[in-house]
């Protein structure tokens, strides 16, 4: 059987445009599209990838962050705190005075210049700033001196790039120092808001995410961060990545590409005069597809019910 070895097969925004501008009858084979139509057409692209992360197309999207935690912090601004995808870690390696910018560590690998950089004090906070120069294996150059004094052993983190704001944050589990993990409970809002004592001390065991429009607000409760707790670990929902170019490749599998096309044929159709009878046939056909891959591309976890023995 002569296969061809290779799973690499995508598409780009001109594909998805093209086929969906032909479903739509606007257009025939080999025919080119002009300037105003793909900018239209792409506008209505863009609109419905951002759709279609509310309809659950976001699995594939899916990122585990971490979040940097404050003692005495009830609420962290996702955008900007100190969160990220991707760090290094590793410990200081003799003690620190207050006011500090050259910082002994016990390793520098996954670092460089620019990089966000915490090391933990000895008041349980971690001391944010960035990388001037990592001088050596052993050695790095901070831009803000050390608010104050950090002993031997003390965690250090660095990273390149903060996470964006989710749209929905689905686990989230408190990790300590020693890289042991215990799940906290997703609340809503009224719970949050009942609790009386938004101040009070310990480690977080429980935290209400609010999506707000240009960042995401998480709020933590209790908020002592201490010495064993500093980071949570959250699974966090994104958008896709905007098309901004022809060449662009849509941030879903393969197995949306006809989904993309049939979508915007679907949405394009009422402007290009397609008759409403093979309106109706085009929208049933891109719902189908929809719902097709949604029911595809699903967690594989078991589902488990329980009696409500309240009533």
């Amino acid at each position: 059987m002569a296969v061809s070895g290779s799973k690499n097969f995508a598409i780009t925004r001109a594909d998805i445009i093209e086929g969906a501008l032909r479903k739509s009858g606007a257009y025939d084979q080999g025919e080119t599209v002009s300037g105003d139509e793909t900018a239209a057409a792409s506008m209505a692209l863009n609109l419905m990838v951002k759709y279609l992360s509310a309809q659950g197309a976001d699995i594939w999207l899916r990122s585990e962050v971490t979040l940097f935690l404050q003692p005495d912090s009830q609420s962290y601004s996702l955008g900007t705190a100190n969160a990220t995808t991707s760090y290094a870690e590793t410990t200081t390696k003799t003690a620190h005075s207050a006011s500090n910018t050259i910082i002994a560590v016990t390793s520098s690998s996954g670092m460089t210049a620019g990089d966000f950089i915490g090391i933990k004090l000895d008041s349980d906070a971690l001391h944010w700033s960035t990388i001037a120069t990592v001088d050596n294996d052993e050695q790095v150059t901070i831009n803000d001196g050390l608010a104050s004094v950090s002993a031997k052993g003390k965690k250090v983190y660095a990273y390149t790039t903060k996470a964006g704001r989710p749209t929905k944050i689905s686990y989230v589990v408190r990790r300590s120092v020693n890289g042991y993990d215990t799940e906290v409970e997703l609340i809503g809002e009224k719970d949050y808001r009942q609790q009386s004592d938004k101040a009070s001390g310990g480690p977080p065991v429980v935290v209400w995410y609010q999506p707000t429009l240009t960042t995401g607000t998480l709020y933590v409760w209790p908020v002592d961060a201490g010495a064993n707790y500093d980071k949570l670990v959250m699974s966090a929902d994104y958008y896709a990545d905007d098309l901004d170019t022809a060449a662009n490749n849509p941030q879903f599998p393969i197995e949306w590409g006809e989904v993309l096309t049939y979508g915007l044929a679907d949405r394009l159709a009422p402007e290009y005069g397609l008759p409403i009878r093979e309106r109706q046939l085009l929208h049933m056909e891109a719902e189908s597809k929809i719902q097709e891959a949604l029911a595809f591309d699903v967690e594989n976890a078991s589902v488990i019910f329980v009696a409500d023995v309240g009533r």
